[in-house]
């Protein structure tokens, strides 16, 4: 379709439709030169389609969104324009209500918005959040799901906000690797594979649950939303890294974060990670090793030995980062206790960021009340999509 024929974003005709298998891969291959990084055309779309087998995505667990002009779709034979493309990503979440009850809820997240270069400053992609939007509430309304939706915006405030997604927290501490990063404390700290998330995502849904129900400290009746950061959730940022590592490096990494263990009383404190390749082995500089969660399981832990286990964690973390070619390593939105424990060591030499462009942790409400008011518990790196 010529762009002096495209359709108005507010004609009656634009529709939200989920693609073609044709559509799809040609969505890719455009949206390659933004996302792909280090990774072929070919790479990228072997990629997005290994994305599609992975278990958060099965049966259901991913829907493909284009939005389209309906009348083009209708004429014979015509190829219809993909105005604006997204996806969206079905997560278990709880809710905990102004009545203080806890219930089990499904959550949407967004990723992949996208719009050909051709077919921008044209109104499409904010007509395709619109029409979202409505989708949702919609489907709320007759199916009691999504609770709520999450997504992460590269372009500032204010475009998703205009639709309901309101940025939220967003900070992080962040520093950049060593040369020679320093050894953690093997007696106390010990790594951790495939082996050892099972049964850590099952303990940290039950911490979780037991302090979402408690009502928040600064007003009792803030509703309360997560994100449950269960196995499925972890393996679909650790598939995604080992298809990007094994094509740009050859291997996949084994170690997915770092435990530490009380001698005291047993308790533990663990950190899981990704590495982000955004430049591949040539351009260490741009890649990035980001915590995904970190648990503290006894809350009650005396201030110096949490700063000993966050230590061991983090000196973990940077030399998995270093033995990856990532550059930095960040944790998003960290407990007051987790900073001041990094901050402390100035072995890491970290900086205290409040994003503003990018990666912004945006949320749009469903029920009763104002997206405003509600008090996103465990807003961390594990829900970006």
């Amino acid at each position: 379709m010529s762009t002096s024929n495209l359709p108005s974003a507010s004609s009656p005709t634009i529709i939200l439709a989920n693609p073609t298998q044709a559509e799809k891969i040609r969505t890719w291959t455009y949206s390659q030169p933004e996302w792909g990084n280090s990774l072929t055309i070919p790479e990228y779309l072997e990629r997005e389609e290994y994305l599609l087998t992975i278990p958060l995505a099965r049966d259901g667990g991913i829907t493909n969104w284009i939005l389209t002009d309906g009348a083009a779709a209708a004429a014979d034979g015509a190829e219809r324009p993909v105005l604006a493309s997204c996806e969206t990503l079905r997560k278990r979440a709880l809710v905990r209500g102004r009545d203080g009850v806890v219930g089990d809820v499904w959550a949407y997240g967004i990723a992949s918005v996208f719009t050909y270069s051709e077919f921008r400053g044209r109104g499409y992609a904010g007509k395709m959040m619109e029409l979202l939007r409505r989708h949702m509430a919609a489907r709320r309304r007759e199916t009691g799901e999504p609770a709520f939706s999450v997504l992460f915006s590269d372009i500032g405030k204010l475009f998703y906000a205009r639709h309901g997604w309101l940025p939220l927290e967003n900070t992080q501490i962040e520093f950049y690797v060593g040369p020679n990063p320093a050894e953690p404390d093997a007696s106390a700290v010990t790594l951790l594979r495939d082996d050892d998330l099972p049964a850590l995502a099952a303990r940290d849904e039950e911490l979780i649950r037991k302090d979402i129900a408690r009502p928040n400290s600064a007003d009792a009746s803030k509703t309360r939303v997560a994100v449950i950061p269960d196995l499925d959730t972890l393996q679909w940022h650790f598939h995604r890294q080992a298809f990007i590592c094994n094509t740009a490096f050859g291997r996949e990494p084994t170690v997915h974060g770092a435990l530490y263990t009380s001698p005291a009383n047993g308790s533990r404190v663990w950190g899981l990670f990704e590495r982000n390749h955004y430049g591949g082995p040539e351009r260490p500089d741009k890649n990035l090793l980001s915590f995904l969660r970190f648990v503290i399981e006894d809350a009650t832990i005396p201030d110096d030995e949490l700063s000993k286990a966050v230590v061991g964690i983090f000196r973990a973390a940077e030399r998995e980062a270093k033995e990856w070619s990532c550059s930095k390593v960040e944790i998003w939105n960290p407990l007051d206790r987790v900073r001041k424990a990094v901050e402390d060591a100035t072995e890491f030499g970290s900086a205290f960021v409040v994003r503003e462009d990018k990666n912004l942790a945006s949320l749009n409400w469903f029920g009763e009340g104002a997206t405003e008011d509600v008090d996103w518990f465990v807003n961390e790196r594990f829900e970006w999509c």
